[in-house]
């Protein structure tokens, strides 16, 4: 399971990376848009506005929406986790998830369908979690440790639902911008995971000299 969770953090953080470096493309298309520059070229802080609807059709959204099929059932004693085939992989038997019986989980199912259920205590389901939730700091801060970004500081609340990004500059650049996805990603697969029913996941971008300069909500998306 902890091989699991660093997999679909790290499918996450590729998944937001790549809809910065195609965006670019995407946006060329569109007619009435700011010309698009080569990610390779692409100011650490554009001036060029990032429109919510641009996110809507991204594929890595697509992609994030598939883990939706996560379903994760609170008991009282006992948390079941299922996750879909494309997730667990053609490779996995029942044998194999048998061996892995241990610490982490009490047991796992492999379903007709190829998913799996695994089922864990609390105790089990919370350390699973803390690993979420370690993984996600560790590539919040690497936002803000990257010269490519203008982020010098990244908060969130507990369950992952509202982010504070702060920027070295007075507008929220293209790359910056497109980094919402990656947030939503990281609060969606929190909320899957733990059970929570989340209905918006929002970032609030900060200029250099704290003021509020745009509130992003996953909510409208569509």
């Amino acid at each position: 399971m902890k091989r699991l969770v660093c997999l679909i953090l790290a499918v996450l953080l590729v998944l937001s990376l790549c809809a910065c470096g195609k965006s670019n493309t995407a946006e060329s298309s569109k007619p009435a848009a700011a010309p698009a520059l080569p990610a390779a070229e692409a100011p650490v802080a554009s001036e060029a506005p990032v429109s919510e609807e641009s996110l809507i059709d991204d594929p890595a959204w697509d992609q994030l929406e598939s883990l939706g099929k996560v379903t994760t059932e609170n008991g009282i004693f006992y948390v079941t986790i299922t996750i879909p085939s494309d997730i667990v992989g053609a490779d996995t038997t029942q044998e194999s998830l048998d061996a892995e019986t241990n610490k982490n989980f009490t047991s796992a199912k492999l379903n007709d369908d190829g998913s799996v259920t695994y089922k864990m205590t609390k105790k089990q389901h919370k350390a699973m979690m803390d690993e979420f939730t370690k993984g996600i700091d560790e590539g919040l801060q690497e936002l803000v440790d990257s010269a490519d970004y203008a982020f010098t500081k990244i908060t969130h609340n507990a369950n992952y639902t509202s982010f504070d990004a702060y920027l070295s500059t007075s507008q929220v650049g293209f790359t910056e911008g497109f980094m919402v996805l990656g947030f939503y990603m990281y609060g969606g697969i929190y909320s899957l995971f733990s059970g929570e029913n989340v209905d918006n996941i929002s970032v609030n971008f900060y200029g250099p000299d704290g003021n509020l300069i745009s509130t992003a909500n996953s909510s409208e998306m569509g």
